[in-house]
């Protein structure tokens, strides 16, 4: 695997990014088994990017056996604090997993955070009713990004998928086309514009909180 290639998130293919995420994955089971850490640690998913010019490999990294839950957004006890990712980020620069990247990518390992990053089918599930953004390998109705809710998780055997509403427009997307999604904790302005505005009261009735 040629090192200058992943670069740029762009020439990343489906094929090689589940390559990288085991092989990421396999890195962590390793650093649980030879490090002993208070808890056993998985990566749920990376994200390669350019940031202010410079190429980083940004690992999002939860308790094992991972997020279990009715909600996508983990509970504090889930949080993964920096003192359980720094020997993480040591051991990874040590056993070798990450040279298949050029020197000059930089590596952060962090925990999910209130935007979690949403991989399998289990975690969808959890995001049902929610506001995601997602970004597909290829565009589909013209884009490639989209910032909309998910109303349902299509678990076909063969091709499970996602049925997103934006608006009025209720489309479906492939889980195998989705590169990267998160689950939205907040809305976006253009969402609260839109929403039904609740009648006015007056603030002798609301009083205070």
């Amino acid at each position: 695997m040629n090192s200058n290639s992943l670069l740029h998130p762009s020439q990343l293919t489906p094929e090689l990014f589940e390559a990288i995420l085991q092989q990421l994955q396999e890195a962590c089971q390793r650093f649980n088994t030879k490090a002993q850490p208070t808890r056993s640690l998985i990566i749920r998913d990376f994200w390669f990017l350019v940031e202010d010019g410079q190429s980083m490999l940004d690992l999002f990294v939860e308790p094992a056996p991972g997020h279990r839950g009715e909600s996508p957004f983990p509970l504090p006890e889930q949080a993964v604090t920096l003192d359980e990712c720094l020997p993480l980020h040591q051991f990874l620069l040590e056993d070798g997993c990450l040279d298949t990247f050029n020197d000059e990518v930089g590596v952060r390992v962090g925990s999910l955070g209130m935007e979690p990053p949403l991989r399998t089918i289990e975690h969808f599930a959890s995001a049902k009713g929610q506001l995601v953004t997602l970004k597909t390998w290829t565009k589909r109705q013209g884009r490639d990004r989209f910032t909309v809710y998910l109303d349902d998780v299509l678990t076909d055997v063969t091709s499970p998928s996602l049925r997103l509403k934006d608006g009025t427009e209720v489309f479906e997307i492939p889980l195998s086309a989705v590169k990267f999604a998160q689950a939205l904790l907040s809305q976006p302005k253009s969402a609260k514009a839109n929403a039904q505005k609740a009648p006015k009261e007056s603030k002798r009735a609301r009083g205070k909180a």
